[in-house]
């Protein structure tokens, strides 16, 4: 018998005598020999992910008396084995993380020990259909929504945060009579008291994206495939972002742009290796956290070394010319540096969107306008003489920075640009627009490119240039 607390018999005498409970339902095996001593075995089994579940507490409570129970702990295969356990009847069940994360009852089993004969006992988080009818309520048969679920908690003590707000989002192509667009979807919930969350309603098949907040202490945004009609899981810290100090990016030519922009940042460390399709180091490739405005380059072995970060949960990004970018979630932590190993893979090859550059009558004009903007407009400036733009692999490249823009993946290795309160902005090359420019204006090279401005509202862009509510980014070329 453990000395470890023996949390399933309380739970079993709060039920209020499950045992007889069980019995009347025919569940309870008949009474076995209780003289020998035998072993037990068995596998717990995480049904939401389709892996064993490493680490989980298992015990199994004696059906004569419940207040004794055996109690050990599964291995990293989520294998467990029990020695000396008396022939007779226990209700077994098992505790872990994970399944308070879902916000259900630790699964019970009713089961016989005998002698003589092999006692294997595999345990079960019940599985993703089942979960999602409990907990989201009934679907249409042809839905193919899932669910995102996980646990808030402190970055530096690993206490669960209660009332966090955790907020999912993503685009959604949608036909209306304007035509084809795109409409951001948001799902926010709230974390329980154990700091665990469930969110509901998200596009199967599809890539989300989500973040976690409460009271000025912020993660970053992490990328989660939503499996069709499943569950994934997205467990977030947060830190404290009272450390936060604010600069100045290159970017900001104009006065308004001037004004500081916070970024986050703090006393944790991030190490890492890039690996080559070959799985042999890379050198020079990009590394970023996004939300912090820090990045570097990997070395001739590979590794990267970023300080100053802030702790929580956040998305680091590597990429190289020739490389489809990788992102990875990491939580960071000012106690312990964080590691991470990105492998980037080669880019798929495809047809890519063809951008035709035409040259207008009014080039000069055009030029002429955008500089004379730049000097006292209330929009945000990049000109080809900035380095954000003269270093940019891509074109999104030189805007991450800009106050007020949002760069994030697309479901492919491409990225979308975003605006305040993560709407889609109206983009315009050389004064013509775009329909699908917030997704495809990386397909324009960035040495092409003469100046960018960026107006967060109507009111702040040229009259000449309609605005959806959103704002506008206008891309000048070299001609």
């Amino acid at each position: 018998m453990t000395k470890l607390a023996l949390w399933l018999p309380l739970a079993l005498a709060a039920l209020g005598s499950p045992l007889s409970n069980i019995a009347a339902q025919g569940v309870l095996p008949p009474p076995a020999d209780t003289t020998a001593a035998v072993r037990v075995t068995g596998t717990v089994y995480d049904s939401v992910t389709q892996q064993p579940l490493a680490g989980a507490q298992v015990q199994f409570v004696s059906g004569a008396d419940y207040t004794k129970a055996y109690t050990v702990r599964a291995d990293s295969l989520g294998r467990f084995q029990i020695d000396s356990v008396r022939a007779g009847q226990y209700i077994a069940g098992f505790f872990h993380s994970a399944v308070d994360a879902l916000g259900i009852e630790p699964p019970l089993r009713a089961v016989t020990v005998t002698a003589g004969s092999p006692n294997v006992v595999d345990l079960a988080i019940p599985g993703p259909a089942r979960i999602l009818a409990a907990l989201c309520g009934p679907v249409a048969p042809r839905d193919s929504i899932g669910a995102m679920v996980g646990v808030v908690r402190d970055a530096e003590s690993g206490l669960p945060i209660a009332d966090a707000k955790v907020v999912v989002s993503w685009l959604e192509i949608v036909i209306d009579k304007r035509g084809l667009g795109s409409e951001t979807r948001r799902v926010p919930v709230q974390s329980r008291a154990d700091g665990g969350y469930f969110a509901c309603g998200l596009p199967g098949a599809d890539t989300v994206l989500a973040s976690a907040e409460l009271n000025g202490r912020h993660s970053g945004l992490v990328n989660a495939a939503i499996p069709v009609d499943g569950i994934v899981r997205r467990d977030f810290s947060l830190g404290d972002s009272a450390t936060a100090i604010a600069f100045t990016p290159a970017s900001a030519i104009s006065v308004e742009a001037r004004k500081k922009t916070t970024v986050l940042r703090g006393s944790a460390t991030l190490r890492g290796t890039v690996h080559g399709p070959d799985g042999k180091p890379m050198s020079g490739a990009r590394v970023l956290v996004w939300g912090t405005g820090l990045e570097t380059t990997t070395n001739s072995s590979g590794r990267f070394t970023l300080d100053s970060l802030p702790a929580g949960t956040f998305s680091v990004e590597a990429r190289s010319l020739g490389f489809e970018p990788r992102l990875e979630t990491v939580d960071l932590s000012a106690r312990q540096p964080a590691s991470v190993d990105i492998r980037l893979k080669e880019r798929v090859q495809e047809l890519s969107r063809v951008v035709v550059m035409g040259k207008a009558s009014r080039v000069a004009p055009d030029i002429a306008d955008f500089l004379r903007r730049a000097q006292s407009g209330a929009g945000h400036y990049i000109t080809a003489n900035d380095n954000v733009l003269k270093n940019a692999f891509a074109l999104t490249d030189a805007l991450r920075l800009t106050p007020g823009v949002q760069v994030v993946p697309s479901g492919s290795f491409g990225h979308v640009i975003l605006l305040r309160g993560r709407c889609v902005p109206e983009v315009y090359l050389d004064g013509m627009r775009m329909s699908d420019g917030y997704e495809s204006v990386d397909d324009i090279p960035p040495g092409q490119v003469a100046g960018i401005e960026v107006y967060a509202g109507v009111s702040e862009a040229p009259v000449q240039y309609q605005a959806n509510g959103c704002g506008v980014v206008l891309v000048w070329t070299k001609r």
